[in-house]
Parts: structure tokens; C-alpha cells; sequence
């Protein structure tokens, strides 16, 4: 298809975030179409309008809007002082260089497709006005703007489509995917029409819907309307370049266009889907941010380094992680972005080791490698692949993935992602096998992802034996090191413990967190659970044992050892001594009750 031959258009937009660029590169890739300009409206709202905006909230809301507001300023700026840790500009080249067909901003669009954007500021000027015009565009793409005036949309020949994330008209407004979830609808839809006069109220060119999943948060339906606006936008503009698209009008309807929720109806939603519980606190995120920002900018975080340094400290910690993707928001989850943040943060200030290495000087009785770091994940997860490991590799860190071999290849989801809005993909043989390549290792995390504490004595024996096969077979090489699924305490026997010896691995790690010594017993090394919500200080702060968690444990534990101190001068029994342990020892857990079967593989 020649040029003069293509559907001219032109995007109207007011948003600079990835999803918006992801569909303008999809419009950008289309044959029949040609984008001769973005024109960005990023204008921030006069003096005047954001006061009008206060008021109209105080009066909807009261006076704790107010605070609410400075609240989130606060939040903003200690996140701003948190994030100046580790070189922003270094995380960006790290994204780059790992996947550099990722296109992040509207002006690395402009640049690697070669179309102008323009800044016009306020997309109803005379001036973006004339810039629209002197494009001589056939259409006009108008996404997450202001609400547009006809001197505007009215200038491309066939005037301006919107792309609405909402079913019309019965979700005018905004904000996309809230106010189907507060309804408790089964769906949620995307809208694509004519603009006009009115608030979402032109002729319909195109729609469909997705399915709302019972744990859907506003946050995963949103992204799950993402990316159908951007397919069916695709489609649409194909129809307008065939000259087959067809328009019809609204029904008619007396419902009001949607506003944004109050903050009370954004919390009763979190506490309906089950997500209150996992969000922290507003005032806690403050008050630990503030403890950590102090710890580091006073100096005490190097001071607390430099004095392990001195004293040679014994000591090396091992990160899990499960799954790296922007699919989702959960305690397993971590962002494409903030996983390069954490890769920068340990590359800044830590030696990335090997699991080998570590497990080498426990089993030596040599002291660990200097503020080390190991980074492991745990379960099938195909994103430790395609991005974790493309991550790591750039960042020239050595990781290991602790494989479920039952899952490799297959459709199974695990138990715990049963309320799982977004269907989480596994590893393929091949990529289990390319992740050799990329500096990982791999482990055992049994066949089916089962419970060692509670299951059958039988299912153990086949459970560990097993999936060490099966993972040599496909790696081909020794799978030396198995974590044990949940990984917490009462998740395994020391029974197991002695089967796990017997089929030949060298080492066992478990989840429910602390660090690594040379002292270690090699079959319970405990690893530190991180996901998203850890920011790059966060982490610094939970490596070197200054988190809160860390610092409020260590508080109990020596509070509970006085008590147990006091009670003893007295003769008496301390009622804390038999519950004060956070953290039992291994030989705490019970035993398996029956022996090895005589016909059970042997060890390789």
C-alpha cells in the first residue's frame, strides 16, 4: 500500500505512560495507516482550577480531604527522597539495553518511528488549533485528554474518535473499571466513538468487553482494558481506512456521567475485593519511609556496612523472588521496573553470588564472600525467562530458579494463584534450558509444588527423587539444591531433611526469612521473601537486617528474654519461653513416620 493510500492520522493525548504508548506503537505498525504527529497535552491546571477542584472536593468530602491530599504530597516526596538511592538513570539503561524493543515514553516513540510530537500545551489553543490543522490529518485519535472543544476535534476531514475504557452509556465518565467493580458487574467494556459536543455522549464505531475475575483489583482491570482499547482501537482505524466503518448512535439514557470515587468509597471497595489487608497503611508507610530515609541520608546505613566490614562478619543473604511481570499487584509480584531498580540497588552495593559459591563455603567452613547477595525464584513462572533473567543478565548477576518440574511445559496454574485475576504462564523445556545460558542455575521445588510437612510419606520420597530427575534430564546437567514449597516452618520434617540428603542434594532452602552464615547447616538455609512493594530502599534496608520487621523482632525477642530472665531469678517459670519463638529449629519438626521403601529410586 503506497503512502497516499494510507489513513492519515493524528493522536490527541494527554497521557505519557506505557499503556498509551503500547497502543500508539500498535497504531504506528498498522500498513494501512500513517501517523504524521502526537500532539501531548500535559498542561498542569491553573492556580484557579485546582483551587475550584479543592473546594468542590472539601464540600463532597469534608475537611479530611485535606489532609488526605498532604498526605499523598507526603507520600510523593519521600518516595521521590527514596528512589535517589540507586541512579534512576542507571535503571533506565538497564531497562534499555535488556529489552531494547521496549519503547517507554512518547518521545522514544517520536524518535525510534520517526513521528513529531508536539507539546502544545493546552489542546483547545489557537496554537494546537493550527498545529492540528497543518497536519491535514484524515482523523484524530483522542486519547486521556481534557474534554475537547469542536475548534479542536472538528479539524482532521473526518473528525476525532475517542478511546473510552467504559461501556457507553452507561459508563460515561470516568475512572475506567472503578465503577464496575463497586456494581459488582461481570464484565467491563471499552468504547470506542465519534467525539462530540457532549461527555462521551458520540455516535458508537466500535466495542467490546472483558470478564471481571472475582479478585480483580480497579488496578488489573484496568490494565486488562488497556490492552483491549488498544486492540479494538486497531481494528477501528483498519475499518476507517477500508472505508467500512459504521457508526450508530447512543441509546438514550438518563444516567448521569460518572465522577471520580470519594476516598471512603475507594476503601470499601479495597475491604469488599480483599485488598486492605495487603496494602499498608498510609501513617506506617510514612513513619517507616521517614526511619529509613534518616538511616541512610544520617550515614548509619554505611556506618552499620563499614562495621561488618571491620569485624569480617560472617554473613550473606539470599533474595526469592517468584514472578517479575507488570500483570499484576501481589505479595508474589514484581514490576519489570522495579525488578531493574533492585538489580541496580545489589549491583551498587553488593557482590551478586552464585548459589554455588555459597553453598561451597558452608560446606568448606570458609567465610561467605563479602556482603553477597544470591538471588533465587521459586515455583514455574515463564517472566523469570523472558524478563528477570534478560534483567540480570545485563545487570551481569547470576541467579537460580527453583522449578516445580511437574509445571514445565504445561497449562497448570499453582494452588495459590487460584484467585489469580491474570492466568500466570509457565516455563518451557527450552527456556528452563536457555536460562543455563543467562548465568542461572537450577533447583528443585518438587514435581507438584506439595506441602512436605502434611503430605503422605510416599508422596515426599516421589516428590524429592522425582523432580531431581526430571530437571537433570532436561537440564543436563546435576540439579544440586531443592526449596522446600511454602518454605515456612511447619512446612517440612526432618525426615524429608534425611531424603533430600539421600537423593543427592547438597543444600535446602527455605522462605520465612533471615540471612546466611558459614556456619549454617546446609540443609536449612533460610531466604528472604521480596516482591514490588519493597522499593530499592526497602530493600537495602531488609538486607542488612535495619528494616522495621527486623529492628521490631529483635525488640521482642530481647524484651521476651528479660522477662524469661526475671521470672527465672524468681524460681518461676517464664509462660513466654514456650511461645517466644518466631522461628523453630529444624529438629523442632516431626519426623516421618515410616522408612524408605526398599524399591525407591536411588540417589544419582
Amino acid at each position: 500500500m503506497q503512502d497516499q493510500k494510507k489513513l492519515k492520522v493524528v493522536v490527541l493525548t494527554g497521557i505519557d505512560s506505557a499503556p498509551a504508548v503500547s497502543t500508539f506503537l500498535m497504531l504506528a505498525r498498522l500498513p494501512e495507516v500513517q501517523v504524521l504527529a502526537i500532539l501531548s497535552d500535559l498542561e498542569r491546571p491553573s492556580f484557579k482550577k485546582r483551587l475550584s477542584n479543592l473546594r468542590r472536593n472539601v464540600r463532597r468530602e469534608g475537611l479530611g480531604y485535606i489532609f488526605s491530599r498532604l498526605g499523598d504530597a507526603a507520600v510523593v516526596l519521600l518516595d521521590n527522597l527514596a528512589a535517589r538511592v540507586i541512579s534512576r538513570q542507571e535503571v533506565s539503561e538497564l531497562l534499555r539495553r535488556s529489552f531494547p524493543d521496549r519503547i517507554s515514553s512518547l518521545a522514544d516513540l517520536g524518535r525510534r518511528r520517526h513521528i513529531p510530537v508536539h507539546c502544545v500545551g493546552n489542546l483547545n489553543s489557537p496554537a494546537a488549533a493550527e498545529t492540528l490543522r497543518l497536519a491535514d490529518a484524515d482523523l484524530g485519535i483522542v486519547f486521556g485528554t481534557r474534554i475537547l472543544k469542536r475548534s479542536t476535534f472538528a479539524i482532521p476531514r473526518l473528525g476525532c474518535i475517542n478511546v473510552h475504557k467504559g461501556k457507553v452509556p452507561e459508563y460515561r465518565g470516568m475512572p475506567p473499571g472503578f465503577w464496575e467493580l463497586w456494581e459488582g458487574q461481570k464484565s467491563a467494556g471499552v468504547t470506542i466513538h465519534v467525539v462530540d459536543d457532549g461527555l462521551d455522549t458520540g455516535a458508537i464505531v466500535g466495542e467490546d468487553t472483558v470478564s471481571i475475575h472475582a479478585q480483580d483489583s480497579v488496578e488489573t482491570l484496568q490494565r486488562k482494558l488497556d490492552g483491549l482499547a488498544a486492540e479494538l482501537l486497531a481494528r477501528c482505524v483498519v475499518d476507517y481506512a477500508k472505508g467500512r466503518v459504521s457508526q450508530r448512535p447512543q441509546p438514550p439514557t438518563k444516567q448521569r456521567p460518572r465522577t471520580s470515587p470519594t476516598r471512603a468509597q475507594r476503601r470499601e471497595l479495597e475491604k469488599r475485593i480483599g485488598l486492605s489487608v495487603e496494602k499498608q497503611r498510609r501513617t506506617s508507610y510514612i513513619l517507616k519511609s521517614l526511619i529509613y530515609l534518616t538511616a541512610y541520608y544520617s550515614g548509619l546505613f554505611h556506618l552499620v556496612r563499614a562495621i561488618r566490614g571491620l569485624r569480617g562478619v560472617d554473613r550473606a543473604c539470599v533474595l526469592l523472588y517468584h514472578r517479575v511481570n507488570d500483570l499484576t499487584d501481589d505479595a508474589l509480584t514484581t514490576s519489570i521496573e522495579r525488578f531493574a531498580a533492585h538489580m541496580v540497588a545489589i549491583r551498587t552495593y553488593y557482590s551478586g553470588v552464585p548459589t554455588s559459591r555459597l553453598v561451597r563455603a558452608i560446606q568448606s567452613d570458609k567465610k561467605l564472600p563479602r556482603h553477597s547477595v544470591a538471588i533465587h525464584f521459586d515455583d514455574c513462572y515463564r517472566d523469570v525467562f523472558t524478563n528477570a533473567s534478560s534483567l540480570m543478565a545485563q545487570a551481569g548477576l547470576p541467579g537460580t530458579a527453583f522449578v516445580s518440574s511437574g509445571f514445565v511445559g504445561t497449562g497448570r496454574g499453582f494452588a495459590h494463584d487460584a484467585g489469580c485475576p491474570v492466568t500466570q504462564e509457565n516455563l518451557a523445556a527450552e527456556q528452563v534450558r536457555a536460562l543455563l545460558g543467562r548465568g542461572f542455575d537450577i533447583g528443585s521445588h518438587t514435581v507438584n509444588h506439595v506441602d512436605l510437612g502434611q503430605c503422605s510419606d510416599e508422596t515426599a520420597l516421589n516428590e524429592v527423587f522425582q523432580s531431581k530427575k526430571d530437571l537433570e534430564a532436561l537440564a543436563g546437567k546435576p540439579v544440586r539444591w531443592i526449596s522446600y514449597p511454602f518454605g515456612r516452618v511447619e512446612n517440612i520434617r526432618a525426615g524429608v531433611v534425611d531424603l533430600v540428603r539421600e537423593a543427592g542434594y547438597e543444600a535446602m532452602f527455605a522462605a520465612y526469612g533471615g540471612t546466611v552464615t558459614g556456619s549454617d547447616d546446609c540443609f536449612h538455609l533460610q531466604r528472604l521473601g521480596i516482591s514490588g512493594q519493597y522499593r530499592a530502599l526497602d530493600l537495602l534496608m531488609e538486607i542488612e537486617g535495619m528494616s522495621v520487621a527486623t529492628l521490631h523482632h529483635c525488640w521482642e525477642a530481647g524484651r521476651r528474654g528479660f522477662l524469661r530472665r526475671l521470672l527465672a531469678s524468681f524460681g518461676q517459670r517464664s509462660r513466654t519461653a514456650a511461645v517466644s519463638e518466631l522461628q523453630r529449629p529444624p529438629n523442632a519438626v516431626k519426623p516421618l513416620t515410616a522408612v524408605r521403601p526398599a524399591n525407591a529410586p536411588a540417589a544419582d
